[in-house]
């Protein structure tokens, strides 16, 4: 999974904040090119490194994480709200520097995007636990904790039941309902789409891409892209870039989940080698996401 986030991060992020048209031609042009991995992936592979380490998860100990990972490494991607809230001395500090109302009104895409190995819990309700605590220090607006439980359940969904990509949104639909239900006709219209239908999922952003200030359309996307494509990992790439806009953080999502299970012979293996070595490179992520399935086995056997 790790290693899925990172390739959607890695190979989306040359298109970040291009308009469809212009990431369409780009990708024509230059083809995939690994850039380094951004936010996205360093924010997933700080949770990871905690439930790998067994710790509770709690506000204190997923400020910490946050803080080690960028402190450690510091990654570009990040929002000037974010970076503030990072330039934080302790985690006590990261907790409180931005108010109630800030995180009441922040619905961007920035929790959601890191949480897909809250999947790994092994219990239904406490993934959803966790991916609202997990939010709900950074974001606190409902479309963004819906987002994020969203996200955190299909990688659940893959993981422990090898749902089928198209059976997703439906699995999961209640408990997404009772967090908000305003979103829910939309998401519904995403999940039945048969083609990238730009109005529907990206309505006044259509001529643009996929706004990270928007977690609704983001989910929208998500949702759509893995019932469409989640079969084809390499096929998925390439649309989440062809939606235009946040391309990295759509495609290090709808990889990671694409990439926890299966997919074996896909060609999008290939982009592996390009992915960036290091002290935090690919391979700390593969031994991170090894580590996370040797503590949280699924005891599912896929053919």
């Amino acid at each position: 999974m790790l290693i899925g986030i990172a390739i959607g991060d890695a190979y989306g992020a040359p298109f970040e904040n291009l308009s469809y048209k212009d990431a369409g031609e780009k990708l024509k042009s230059d083809g995939f090119v690994s850039g380094r991995y951004t936010d996205d992936t360093q924010q997933a592979l700080a949770i990871a490194e905690l439930l790998v380490s067994g710790d509770e998860i709690t506000p204190f100990s997923l400020a910490e994480s946050f803080l080690s990972a960028y402190n450690r490494d510091k990654r570009s991607g990040y929002s000037r709200v974010t970076r503030a809230m990072l330039a934080s001395p302790d985690p006590e500090s990261f907790l409180v520097s931005m108010s109630e109302q800030e995180r009441e009104n922040r619905k961007t895409d920035g929790a959601a995007m890191r949480a897909p190995p809250l999947g790994f819990l092994p219990e239904r309700i406490k993934v959803i636990e966790a991916a609202k605590l997990s939010a709900s220090i950074t974001h606190g607006h409902p479309d963004a904790i819906a987002a994020t439980v969203a996200v955190s359940l299909i990688a659940h969904e893959r993981y422990y039941r090898a749902t089928p990509y198209c059976l997703i949104w439906d699995c999961i639909r209640d408990e997404i309902e009772q967090i908000n239900p305003d979103i829910i006709s939309y998401c519904d219209t995403c999940a039945r789409l048969k083609t990238p239908d730009r109005e529907i999922i990206l309505g006044e952003h259509a001529g643009y891409g996929v706004p990270y200030t928007e977690s609704k359309i983001f989910l929208g996307a998500v949702i759509f892209l893995l019932a469409s494509y989640g079969d084809d990992p390499h096929r998925l790439l390439i649309e989440s870039i062809l939606l235009g806009g946040d391309t990295d953080t759509v495609a290090a999502v709808v990889l990671g989940a694409a990439l926890i299970r299966g997919a074996e012979e896909n060609n999008v293996w290939s982009l592996i080698p390009d992915l960036e070595d290091g002290p935090f490179g690919k391979e700390y992520l593969m031994m991170t996401g090894d580590q996370l399935t040797a503590r949280y086995p699924s005891g599912l056997s896929i053919s």
